[in-house]
C-alpha cells in the first residue's frame, strides 16, 4: 500500500481570513486528514497503546512518532 503524504499548506498561509473563515488551502488540507483517518498516517503509534476516544495525541521526540496522550 502505497501511503500518501498529506502537504501543510504554506508557512505564510494563513488558517483563517480575513472574513473569519479557515482559507481554503487549510480547508483542503484538514479535508484530506478526516477522510484519511489518523490511524493511516505513517508517523502515528498505534501500535503500542490503542488509541481512545477523547485522547490527545503528542510528538514522541525520541521515537519520531505521535502516540496517544494520557
Amino acid at each position: 500500500m502505497t501511503v500518501k503524504k498529506a502537504i501543510l499548506p504554506g508557512p505564510d498561509v494563513p488558517v483563517v481570513g480575513q472574513s473569519g473563515l479557515m482559507t481554503p488551502s487549510w480547508y483542503a488540507f484538514f479535508s484530506d486528514l478526516m477522510r484519511r483517518g489518523v490511524l493511516d498516517m505513517p508517523d502515528v503509534d498505534n501500535t503500542t497503546a490503542a488509541i481512545a476516544n477523547g485522547q490527545l495525541l503528542i510528538w514522541d521526540t525520541s521515537r519520531g512518532k505521535f502516540k496517544p496522550y494520557p
